[in-house]
């Protein structure tokens, strides 16, 4: 979950690193000039508050997420989107649950292209994939919704839903 851990991964060349809260900038730079991908898990605070005596002070983690979020972003850290919904929220389910995580990238200031990128060919980039998945384009199995909105211009598009279209 640290620094000092996770600087031995990126040195040891592992393709990304999950989880993460603390990240110095320094280590920020090192993950972009080796490749290494950012999966965060960027919890929402209404998340980690769930988590009860697991996490001792979850507003200030949560801070601590949004400012690590931030700063990959400006260093140019490949990341990808990721959830680890772990606690159950009262009328919620996984889905929506995973959809909070949106607030979290938007607190960052990440914009919504960069976003959408992080579920689609970044993801497809790490699992080594992306000539299969991960990008509409001639000869990709590829998955499309449709929403209301652009989500170009509100990433919460991504909760109204209004057909998949598989393969």
């Amino acid at each position: 979950y640290g620094d000092a851990a996770a600087r031995r991964v990126v040195l040891a060349g592992a393709d990304s690193i999950e989880h993460v809260f603390e990240l110095s900038d320094d280590l920020l730079r090192l993950m972009k000039e080796k490749g290494t991908f950012l999966v965060g898990t960027d919890f929402p605070t209404e998340h980690l508050v769930q988590m009860g005596g697991l996490i001792k002070a979850p507003q200030k983690l949560g801070e601590r997420i949004v400012d690590r979020l931030r700063r990959a972003h400006q260093v140019g850290v490949k990341m990808a989107f990721g959830s680890d919904a772990v606690v159950d929220l009262p009328g919620k389910d996984r889905a929506q649950m995973t959809l909070d995580f949106l607030a979290v990238w938007t607190a960052a200031g990440i914009p919504p292209a960069d976003i959408l990128k992080a579920m689609t060919t970044n993801a497809a980039e790490l699992l080594d994939i992306q000539k299969e998945r991960g990008a509409i384009a001639a000869g990709q199995a590829a998955d499309i919704i449709a929403t209301p909105a652009n989500p170009l211009d509100d990433i919460q598009a991504l909760r109204r839903v209004h057909f998949v279209m598989k393969d």
